[in-house]
């Protein structure tokens, strides 16, 4: 069999990007495995640190299409376990701003904490939230919405801070029942833009 130049040529590309994408592929499984997320410049995502709690589980990532948010790309770090407290879980999502929500913001500025404070509330509903606090809340002049319900029949609790950051939303959760308040307190609060 001849093989040419230019086919030896793409096999060295192939094997080069194979090379790549597998070093990638265990920069995330190192990150993944003491739970701190760092530079996580993926599909378009500022960069971004934050600390969750060391456990025996790890962070999970996962990447789903959110069709009410006008076919926005949600991606997920969930980390989520149970301890002698019970079940508790720490969460970070990131969405792009969808054109809707963009179009409500420019007739009406307040409607951007109407959203946020909706984001928060529907989030915490699936997960049976009830007894609502909600607050506004700034990081490094971005508008943000923070806030605490009631989980587990009141047994527990969930924190939340949502914020609208250029065109990207980023809201990060922590909860369980009878969990940590000052784990749940430092790992919103561990929350930095690079």
């Amino acid at each position: 069999m001849k093989v040419t130049l230019k086919q030896i040529l793409k096999l060295g590309l192939i094997a080069n990007l194979l090379l790549v994408i597998s070093c990638s592929n265990e920069s995330t499984k190192s990150e993944k495995e003491d739970n701190q997320l760092t530079k996580t410049e993926l599909n378009n995502i500022p960069e971004f640190d934050i600390k969750f709690p060391e456990t025996e589980f790890k962070v999970e990532k996962t990447e789903n299409r959110d069709l009410r948010l006008g076919d926005v790309v949600v991606t997920n770090w969930i980390l989520q376990g149970k301890d002698k407290n019970g079940p508790f879980m720490y969460f970070v999502s990131h969405s792009v701003v969808s054109n809707e929500l963009k179009s409500k913001i420019d007739k009406n500025p307040q409607s951007l904490y109407i959203s946020l404070k909706s984001m928060l509330k529907g989030s915490a509903i699936k997960l049976g939230g009830t007894d609502f606090d909600f607050n506004p809340i700034e990081y490094k002049g971005f508008k943000g919405v923070e806030s605490e319900c009631k989980v587990f029949n009141g047994d527990g609790i969930i924190k939340s801070k949502v914020y609208k950051i250029n065109n990207h939303i980023f809201m990060i959760s922590a909860g369980g029942k009878r969990i940590d308040l000052k784990s749940v307190t430092r790992f919103i609060n561990s929350f930095e833009l690079k």
